[in-house]
């Protein structure tokens, strides 16, 4: 294979990040290995999906390990599966997402989905099990807080260093880091509207795609935004004319009608908008005001997108102090800057793969993708970030 693979492949490809990712330890004889050992199927795309990619691409061994089915998670979909076939569903489902993102080996072990932290001693063998037999140069898991918290995440994690920790000749151990709210959605749909031809009319299927992600990404932190779904009767006031412009909505379902109101109150209708419209949309800012009412025309229920926590104590109107409108990031929401040790990989050469990875997960995220902007794939899952564990 000549003097070094990587360094071969490293001076061809300008790699500098898949080489810090790959650490100094990397092997010199043969295509290093790498292994994304996690919970749930699905875990492996926004951890390490592009940058596994990436690594298949430049010749490395790759492969994901599950240690559950994910028989508990949502179902997003009732035409893919039902309760009773969600866990096989999924490892069809994780199988694919592999395929797409070109890892070479692939398993779904059916350790208990939501019962992980209990069986310490047999997750712990699991992944000493996986490990052994992948021979990995780099292991990627989770962080020790999970990425969000989540009880199986962290056992995972502690499995995994408790594994490597004990190792004679341990695999470089990677955690998969999260931002602690990172972009704004709301900033992202605003941007990419204002360059749309003309004004954006979407579906029910955009609207539920554009729910799904929202939700997803905000609950890893790689969104910043507030989200919300509000319920509206017929007649209410969705958006005021005059109100600060700090939110973006979009109408999952029902119809709403935007009207102009004059100056002697009279309402002026000016268009309709139904499922998978936004209204208000407009660049946001407290020095913008809506120029515009949108008033439900049936019954309404809408995705609303905040920069911050909206005050339970602001009124509505022209006369409200913008600066009232919002609270302020909640307990632990602060931003928080990126830690020196934390490497990121350019992953949009992988973007559309990694996209296909994530829509092969339909129980999960019901997404098409080409259902939603390439913009919002690009802004918030074009880099992924590690903290180096054990080098």
């Amino acid at each position: 294979m000549g003097r070094s693979w990587w360094v071969e492949a490293e001076w061809a490809t300008g790699s500098s990040d898949l080489a810090a990712f790959l650490g100094p330890a990397r092997p010199v004889d043969r295509a290093p290995r790498v292994l994304g050992l996690f919970a749930h199927p699905d875990d492996e795309v926004f951890c390490v999906g592009g940058t596994i990619a990436r690594c298949a691409d430049a010749g490395a061994v790759t492969g994901v390990v599950s240690l559950t089915h994910g028989e508990t998670g949502q179902i997003r979909d009732a035409a893919v599966s039902t309760r009773g076939t969600l866990g096989r569903v999924r490892f069809k489902e994780l199988q694919a997402s592999a395929s797409a993102l070109g890892v070479d080996h692939v398993e779904c072990l059916d350790l208990g989905d939501g019962r992980l932290t209990a069986r310490s001693t047999l997750v712990r063998d699991a992944v000493r099990g996986a490990i052994e037999d992948f021979e990995p140069d780099v292991v990627v898991t989770f962080g020790p807080d999970g990425g969000f918290g989540h009880p199986d995440h962290i056992a995972s994690c502690v499995a995994t260093q408790e594994v490597v920790g004990a190792m004679e000749a341990p695999p470089r151990l990677l955690h998969a880091r999260f931002p602690r709210r990172g972009d704004q959605m709301a900033e992202i749909i605003v941007d990419w509207l204002a360059e749309q031809p003309g004004r954006f009319h979407g579906n029910l299927e955009f609207a539920h795609a554009l729910k799904l992600f929202a939700g997803g990404t905000n609950s890893l932190g790689v969104t910043a935004d507030h989200l919300r779904t509000e319920w509206y009767p017929p007649g209410s006031f969705i958006i005021e004319q005059g109100e600060a412009a700090t939110e973006v909505v979009c109408i999952l379902s029902g119809d709403a009608d935007v009207a102009y109101e004059s100056c002697d109150g009279q309402l002026k209708k000016v268009h309709s908008a139904g499922p998978g419209s936004f209204v208000g949309e407009e660049g946001l800012g407290p020095d913008r005001l809506r120029t515009a009412n949108v008033i439900a025309r049936d019954t309404v229920t809408c995705l609303v997108l905040s920069r911050e926590r909206p005050s339970t104590s602001a009124g509505r109107g022209h006369m409200v102090d913008a600066q009232s409108a919002t609270s302020g990031p909640g307990p632990g929401e602060a931003l928080e800057a990126v830690a020196d040790d934390c490497l990121v990989v350019d992953v949009m050469q992988a973007l559309d793969r990694k996209v296909a990875a994530l829509c092969a997960h339909r129980s999960q995220y019901a997404l098409e993708a080409d259902l939603l902007p390439t913009e919002l794939f690009a802004r918030l899952l074009g880099r992924e970030r590690f903290v180096v564990a054990s080098a």
